[in-house]
């Protein structure tokens, strides 16, 4: 990954958040939860298109208010504007070109009041297509300066940062085809 444009890349997807944050009358830039994401294929005969993930879902587990977390699928950076409480995140969607997979996930972090939230590096492995595909999730630290080099890019420096990496951090899940085929004559063959 390129530490330039990646850095370029993840301060703006992160600046839209602060900003998006700061536009409500009631909100912090404490409410900030950022992470970000590397996909690999793992397998025989992949497809063309590279696996991306493209977003996934949190419910906060006390209030049950669920969020709709996209990510940038060129940087793999997300952030979200999260209110203290435990979080699960409960279902994540990839990409390859035209076609979706899904899995059902179970990870648990808990945002802390006055912080910015670290959720650190998630690795996947999505087997390549077939009937039931394997994902696997490791999620890591990441780079070291990562969360200083963002809150100093950003002007945020004086803000604490909390490293909150979900549990478990390592699993295994299946992942299922969704529809989401293009509206093309080849899909629609009866």
């Amino acid at each position: 990954m390129g530490g330039i444009s990646f850095l370029a890349r993840f301060a703006l997807v992160f600046l839209t958040g602060c900003v998006s944050a700061m536009n409500s009358p009631d909100s912090t830039t404490h409410e900030l939860a950022f992470g970000y994401i590397q996909v690999e294929t793992k397998g025989p005969h992949p497809r063309i298109y590279p696996a991306k993930l493209r977003f996934f879902f949190l419910t906060n587990e006390e209030t049950g208010e669920r969020f709709r977390v996209n990510v940038d699928t060129e940087s793999g950076v997300f952030s979200v504007r999260l209110p203290a409480g435990k979080y699960v995140a409960d279902r994540v969607q990839f990409s390859e070109g035209p076609f979706r997979v899904e899995s059902h996930v179970q990870l648990t972090f808990e945002v802390p009041e006055k912080k910015l939230a670290y959720l650190g590096l998630w690795q996947i492995e999505l087997e390549t297509p077939r009937t039931i595909r394997g994902v696997k999730f490791r999620i890591l630290e990441g780079e070291a300066e990562f969360t200083k080099k963002f809150s100093t890019e950003l002007g945020l420096a004086r803000t604490p940062i909390a490293t909150v990496l979900p549990k478990p951090e390592t699993f295994e899940t299946r992942g299922f085809m969704v529809d989401g085929q293009p509206n093309a004559r080849y899909f629609r063959r009866r």
